[in-house]
């Protein structure tokens, strides 16, 4: 999943840091301007992913005892890194390179940018609560984890704000992540904290009233996932929150103290992470898995491609796996070598990148899944799956395009920009055009009781499938011009009330903007675009969708006409709560709007390259004025 929506969606995760943070320490070298647009449009040996396959990986990678491997370096800093590749023990190997390409790598395998540590921590801030009082119980008017709930509809029915007053929409407070680099994480809003997490790996307990901090908590790497908060019996907390990072670790931590209960490793692939936020349900966590292995793919030396997305159920309370299903069932095997002795594999592919999706009726968790790495791409890609939640039996799959067999820095139709002198015998014979889900799936029932699973694709088109009937296609709609034509789609997320379905689109032909359809049908009922840029994932409430783009600008538009409501510009320096120098940014990543009360938070400064790498470190709190 890493054309340009992840160019744009390098945005997700370690890589998105790794542009932001190299960006950003790129006056540090006297070649910096050009160094930073190498960033933004790879070739080679530039991207830290790189580098290391090329440099690093022939002992890293070989799982030789004494040597570690790319997640056991993880427990090393961005300066450590740095430091022993520049004057430690292994100078030999990055001799020849450039002090902008030396720290593209340090920030990619520590996960985390320069300096993360321990400036975030909270005890070191000066809006510390006074009490560190108990979070009041949670009620049906909060937003839990990434889609609000289990149906992911984004769809917040119980609040204050409307129509009529939500032009009185205040900002209240902001607060700023220390020596964050790009704001991508989504808020949770639980018992009257807001949960939020950073790039630099710090994980926060805000209060939501006044923006006080409770406590902080570091994990190994950068955090990209939305948080769920759930009951903490049998853990020794009162309630826990549940997060994953981008080197594919999940995490329990006491919600109310930030005292770490457990943490477990998802996946041995040295490039796996986790972006997608997990879903819990009765004591059991779902965890969604995905990795950018793609975005090594194209190296000559990498031994492309043996990572297979998964879902993996642990237990709540201990961490314990109970089961790990994957997305592509075929186990990869070698295929063939490269003329230098490159070991190629096949099948891989089909990451999760977005939040699982659960149906109680039925038993079941849907999810969407990413394109494929090897050729021919596995029907299980560009697909949405269906697993039974007990048990993790792969119950239905239903592919949306097949042959999208993508991998980065590869020539090919969708790539114009990369000569064929370039290719590596690691890249697919024919490229595909790299479209699959960034969304999450979605639940309805409609008024008659019919069951919808809607669901938008990078390519423009809007899906409903039947889940009582494997999947079949009810309807599709083509929201945007076609891919080919210079179209494109939805990015991150959509929302859903009772009758209707809204999809930001983030490119086609002038189509940006919103576009809301009829759940039974798939009409289109009306369009709203913005002058520019991306959407960010859209949320409803009775009356209004807000949704944000990579210009920065946070929009309200009436859920009836399309009508703009009330907008703000995010994309500014703020004075913080916590005292941090902040700003804001784009807002096209997979962090969304979230309503609670009378009260809108949202963070901004994605670094969604789609329209600018407009990066940012800070959380808005707004609410309705007197």
């Amino acid at each position: 999943m890493l054309s340009e929506m992840k160019t744009a969606s390098f945005a997700a995760p370690a890589a998105s840091m790794l542009l932001t943070a190299v960006v950003s320490l790129a006056q540090l070298s006297p070649a910096a301007p050009n160094a930073a647009n190498d960033l933004i449009h790879p070739q080679g040996t530039n991207l830290g992913i790189y580098v290391f396959s090329a440099r690093c990986a022939g002992c890293h990678d070989s799982h030789r005892a004494g040597i570690p491997d790319r997640y056991e370096l993880n427990r090393f800093t961005a300066e450590d890194i740095f430091k022993s590749i520049s004057e430690g023990s292994m100078t030999q190997y990055a001799a020849d390179l450039t002090e902008i390409q030396k720290r593209v790598m340090a920030v990619y395998v520590a996960g985390r940018p320069f300096a993360s540590s321990p400036a975030g921590d909270a005890t070191q801030m000066p809006n510390r609560c006074k009490v560190s009082t108990a979070a009041k119980d949670s009620s049906s008017t909060e937003w839990n984890g990434w889609g609000a709930d289990g149906t992911n509809a984004r769809y917040q029915q119980k609040t204050s704000i409307s129509p009529q007053n939500v032009a009185r929409l205040k900002l209240k407070w902001a607060f700023g992540f220390p020596n964050g680099n790009s704001a991508y994480t989504q808020p949770t809003v639980v018992g009257g904290r807001v949960f939020v997490s950073s790039d630099t790996g710090y994980v926060y307990a805000i209060a939501a009233k006044s923006g006080c901090v409770f406590w902080s908590f570091r994990a190994n790497a950068g955090v990209r996932t939305a948080i769920v908060i759930g009951p903490g019996k049998g853990t020794g907390a009162k309630e826990v929150a549940y997060f994953g990072d981008i080197k594919g670790n999940i995490y329990a931590v006491d919600a109310l103290s930030g005292r770490k209960l457990w943490i477990m490793r998802t996946d041995t692939h040295p490039l796996a992470r986790i972006t997608g936020a997990p879903v819990l349900y009765r004591g059991t966590l779902f965890v969604p898995i995905s990795s950018l292995e793609e975005s090594g793919g194209g190296n000559a030396n990498y031994p492309c491609c043996t990572f297979r997305g998964s879902l993996a159920a642990y237990q709540a309370t201990t961490g314990k796996l109970i089961w790990k299903s994957y997305t592509i069932q075929d186990e990869p095997h070698p295929v063939r070598k490269t003329s230098i002795g490159t070991q190629l594999w096949a099948p891989a592919g089909a990451g999760l990148w977005s939040s699982p999706t659960l149906d109680l009726k039925r038993n079941a968790i849907y999810v969407a899944t990413g394109n494929g790495y090897t050729e021919p791409a596995a029907h299980e890609t560009d697909a949405i799956l269906a697993f039974d939640m007990r048990t993790g039996k792969r119950l239905w799959a239903h592919q949306m395009l097949a042959n999208d067999h993508y991998v980065r820095d590869c020539p090919g139709k969708y790539r114009p920009n990369v000569s064929l002198t370039q290719r590596s015998e690691t890249c697919p014979d024919s490229l595909g055009p790299d479209v699959d889900f960034g969304n999450s799936p979605i639940l309805r029932t409609l008024p008659d009781g019919r069951p919808l699973i809607v669901v938008g694709q990078k390519d423009g088109n809007a899906w409903a499938l039947d889940p009582e009937k494997q999947g079949e296609l009810v309807w599709n709609r083509q929201l945007t011009a076609s891919f080919e034509n210079g179209g494109g789609g939805m990015q991150w997320g959509s929302a859903a009330d009772r009758e209707h379905a809204y999809f930001p689109v983030t490119r086609g032909g002038g189509k940006f903007g919103m576009a809301a359809v009829k759940l039974a049908t798939g009409e289109v009922i009306w369009r709203a675009d913005p002058p520019l840029g991306a959407q960010a994932p859209a949320t409803v409430i009775p009356g209004i969708v807000f949704s944000g783009s990579s210009s920065g600008a946070l929009h309200a538009y009436s859920a009836a006409t399309g009508q703009s409501l009330w907008s703000y510009d995010t994309n500014r320096v703020f004075d913080t709560v916590n005292q941090v120098e902040a700003k804001g940014g784009g807002m096209g990543g997979a962090s969304g709007p979230v309503v609670v009360g009378g009260m809108l938070f949202v963070t901004s400064g994605s670094a969604d390259l789609f329209g600018g790498p407009q990066r940012g470190n800070v959380l808005l709190a707004f609410e309705l004025a007197e």
